[in-house]
C-alpha cells in the first residue's frame, strides 16, 4: 500500500471517529455520566430521611416506549419491582441498562425517587394510568442528588425539559407518536401543510423521521435538507404558534432544544 492510500485511510478513519463523537455527543441525554452528575451517599440518605416516603407503587411488569430518532428505533423499556425499577434503552444511536433503587415514593402525588448503581439519583412522576398504559415524565439529577429530587415539583402537563411526559406500554409493539395536527397554515407568504406522515414547507416535500410528543418536534427529510417544527401547543382548532427551521445537517437540528424556540404565528386556512 503506498504513502496516499494509507493517508487517505487515516484521514476516512479520523472523519468516521469524529462523527461518532458527534452524535454521542447529540445524544448524551440517554447516556447515564455518572462523572458529570452528583453522587448520593448514605449519608444524605439519612439527613432527608423525614422527607422520604414509603408508599406502596402498585405498576409492575415491563412498560415500553419506542421512538425514532436518527433514522432508527429506540426502545425504552421501565420494569416495575415493588422496590427497584430496571431501565434499558435500546436502538441504533444508543443503549444503556441500570437498575434504580427506590428511596421513596409518595403516592399522593405519583412521585418516585431512586437511585442507581452509581449513586446518581433520578425522579420520576406517573399520570394517567390505565390497564395498558402508563404516562412517565423522568428527571435526572445532576447537581444537587437527593436534594434536588425532593424539592423537584410535579412538571406542568405541557412541560418539554427531561424531553416531556412519554406514554409508555405494556406491550413492546405499541405505536410511536403521532403528529394530532393536520392542515394548511399560512404566514408572511409562506405556506406549511401539516399531516403527520409528511409536511410541505417552502414547496419542498418533507417525509417524518421522527415525532416526539413531550418536546413536540417534528423532523422531516427532504433531499439533502432536515425541516425541524416545533409546537407551542398540540390543540387541533385555530392558529398555531410554530417554530420551523430548515438544516442541513441532521445532527444539528436534533441538537435544538424547545426551550430555545422563537415563535411565529402561522394562521388557518
Amino acid at each position: 500500500m503506498n504513502k496516499k492510500s494509507i493517508l487517505t485511510m487515516a484521514i476516512l478513519d479520523r472523519h468516521a471517529i469524529i462523527k461518532v463523537i458527534t452524535v454521542i455527543t447529540v445524544f448524551a441525554f440517554m447516556l447515564p455520566l455518572p462523572c458529570c452528575s452528583y453522587k448520593n451517599t448514605e449519608e444524605e440518605i439519612l439527613k432527608y430521611a423525614d422527607k422520604l416516603r414509603s408508599d406502596e407503587l402498585t405498576l409492575s411488569g415491563n412498560y415500553y416506549w419506542s421512538f425514532q430518532l436518527m433514522g432508527g428505533k429506540q426502545l425504552s423499556t421501565h420494569k416495575f419491582y415493588p422496590d427497584s425499577i430496571v431501565y434499558r434503552m435500546e436502538g441504533k444511536v444508543y443503549s444503556t441498562d441500570y437498575t434504580m433503587r427506590k428511596l421513596s415514593y409518595q403516592a399522593s402525588i405519583n412521585k418516585w425517587i431512586g437511585e442507581d448503581q452509581d449513586k446518581i439519583v433520578y425522579v420520576l412522576f406517573f399520570r394517567d394510568k390505565t390497564d395498558s398504559t402508563v404516562t412517565i415524565y423522568k428527571h435526572k439529577c445532576k447537581s444537587n442528588g437527593l436534594q434536588e429530587a425532593i424539592n423537584f415539583g410535579v412538571p406542568d402537563d405541557d412541560a418539554t425539559e427531561d424531553h416531556g411526559w412519554n406514554v409508555y406500554a405494556l406491550q413492546d409493539d405499541n405505536e410511536e407518536d403521532v403528529l394530532p395536527l393536520a392542515g394548511k397554515y399560512v404566514t408572511h407568504n409562506r405556506t406549511i401543510h401539516l399531516t403527520d406522515s409528511l409536511i410541505i414547507y417552502d414547496n419542498k416535500q418533507f417525509e417524518k423521521l421522527s415525532y416526539h410528543s413531550g418536546e413536540r418536534r417534528w423532523v422531516g427529510v427532504c433531499g439533502n435538507e432536515y425541516l425541524q417544527v416545533f409546537f407551542q401547543d398540540l390543540k387541533p382548532d385555530g392558529d398555531k404558534q410554530l417554530n420551523v427551521r430548515i438544516y442541513g445537517d441532521l445532527e444539528v437540528a436534533y441538537k435544538t432544544k424547545y426551550a430555545t424556540a422563537t415563535w411565529e404565528k402561522y394562521e388557518k386556512q
